[in-house]
């Protein structure tokens, strides 16, 4: 909570950057500024939010209105919490406000649409992308949508970080501020490049996962270069990490030696044929991952999904296999500067 106080203090000093913003920022619960952002005709819904560190609830809030050209409201079909929604629960996250609505996975079908939307139409399914881009700025047009220039306003972030990334959808102000889809209403910004269409046959269980699991694992297996042949190291086997290992096969990995401390490492190897996995917990002594893996290692891959997950990376054995190897990839949620 102190930390909390502090960054809002902070933020207050450098000056919020909401200028040449590609959306409105900082509307993350359609009550704020004394329901400005509410639908007109007073319709209520029901909402998971933050009220302070390990207590979130479901509360009725007003459900969300179009407030510029590019939006749309979805009306929420499917939700699910990430990993890193732990993280605001166990108030690691900075500039959460009480109030704020949660939730960056979302599926559901298009009530309504702003002017400038051409894309989509009322009644379309459709799945989010959990990270809130312009489709215009320099990163977005190399594709690099989380470093997104336009969709986040946090001064505190541009400070910590040296620059801003792109917002995410109920992950606090330090991500600008968006109302999250754990609700059963959206609104979703420049929906046109933010909402993808699903078809009739794809239920919602397994759209959702194109929200965030799927595309964060696949993409962080293209960027560490897995290649045909590869010796992959993947610490970490929450969902991202599973998944992660999933794609390094399906790359042409030769081999992909997934690491954990727990029960994660027997229940991944029942799902995944040819993995092979390490629990460190149990090594012996004397013994070393690079020992047990036998022969180096082409990438080194940690997703910090894995509720364990500083304790993973502060290990020595991890770092160590970070020094020692040609290709490694550390997934997150920031950007530094250009």
């Amino acid at each position: 909570l102190a930390q909390n106080f502090a960054a809002k203090q902070a933020e207050a000093i450098l000056g919020h950057r909401d200028q040449n913003r590609a959306a409105h920022t900082d509307i993350s619960n359609p009550d704020r500024k004394d329901g400005d952002y509410a639908a007109d005709d007073g319709e209520k819904m029901k909402a998971l939010v933050w009220m302070r560190k390990n207590d979130v609830r479901v509360v009725e809030t007003s459900k969300p209105k179009i407030i510029d050209d590019h939006d749309a409201i979805v009306k929420i079909t499917g939700t699910t919490i990430c990993g890193s929604d732990v993280h605001i629960m166990h108030g690691v996250i900075v500039q959460m406000e009480k109030g704020d609505i949660l939730g960056h996975e979302f599926c559901g079908v298009v009530e309504a649409v702003g002017a400038a939307v051409t894309r989509l139409k009322p009644g379309q399914r459709v799945v989010n992308s959990f990270c809130i881009s312009c489709g215009e700025c320099e990163f977005c047009k190399k594709k690099l949508t989380t470093a997104c220039e336009k969709t986040n306003a946090s001064r505190l972030h541009e400070k910590l970080y040296g620059g801003q990334m792109g917002g995410i959808f109920g992950y606090s102000h330090f991500t600008g501020g968006y109302a999250g889809g754990q609700a059963e209403y959206v609104r979703v910004p420049l929906a046109d490049n933010n909402l993808l269409e699903i078809p009739d046959s794809v239920p919602d269980e397994k759209g959702l996962y194109l929200s965030d699991v799927l595309p964060t694992s696949y993409h962080s297996v293209v960027y560490t270069g897995v290649k045909e042949g590869d010796t992959v190291a993947i610490w970490g086997l929450g969902p991202i990490g599973l998944m992660a290992c999933v794609w390094a096969f399906q790359k042409g990995a030769k081999r992909v030696i997934a690491i954990d401390i727990n029960w994660r490492t027997d229940y991944a190897k029942s799902k995944i044929d040819r993995l092979e996995t390490i629990n460190f917990s149990k090594l012996k002594n004397g013994e070393t991952v690079p020992t047990k893996v036998g022969e180096p290692q082409d990438c080194w891959f940690y997703p910090r999904c894995s509720t364990d997950s500083l304790t993973l990376y502060s290990n020595p054995e991890c770092l160590s296999a970070l020094l020692s190897c040609p290709q490694c990839l550390i997934n997150g949620l920031t950007r530094l500067g250009k």
